[in-house]
């Protein structure tokens, strides 16, 4: 059950890396990336905070610590990329470009350690 929800997070991590470098950047303008990106991440942090939720649920009736941990940051990564998204699409749209420039480095930040702490998790859980 683990390794299945490891999975379930690695892949959507490195699709979305994926997707962005190779395939948006080149292949759409400025706009419709815009665009893309504002209904995709919502939906990607929705998806790694319903998955890490439940598996904290599972792990929580199993007595192993470093598990627990490591979905706990999970999770709470994936839920602050999730509440970060409308607060960067607002300071993107006001022209606000400290907290624009902030909240999307937090938005980087969270997918980076979701996919370090998914990647450990699956080599620990593997071992």
């Amino acid at each position: 059950m683990a390794v299945l929800y490891k999975l379930c997070i690695i892949f959507p991590s490195l699709k979305i890396i994926f997707l962005f470098k190779f395939v948006i950047i080149f292949l759409l303008s400025k706009e419709s990336v815009s665009k893309f990106l504002r209904v995709i991440f919502p939906r990607y942090y929705f998806l790694l905070l319903i998955l890490s939720l439940l598996i904290l649920l599972v792990l929580y009736f199993q007595d192993v610590s470093t598990y627990w941990w490591l979905a706990v940051n999970v999770s709470f990564h994936a839920a602050l990329g999730f509440l970060t998204i409308p607060l960067t699409n607002a300071a993107k749209d006001r022209g606000w470009d400290k907290l624009f420039s902030f909240t999307h480095g937090l938005s980087v930040y969270c997918t980076i350690v979701i996919l370090i702490l998914s990647i450990i998790q699956f080599f620990i859980y593997a071992a």
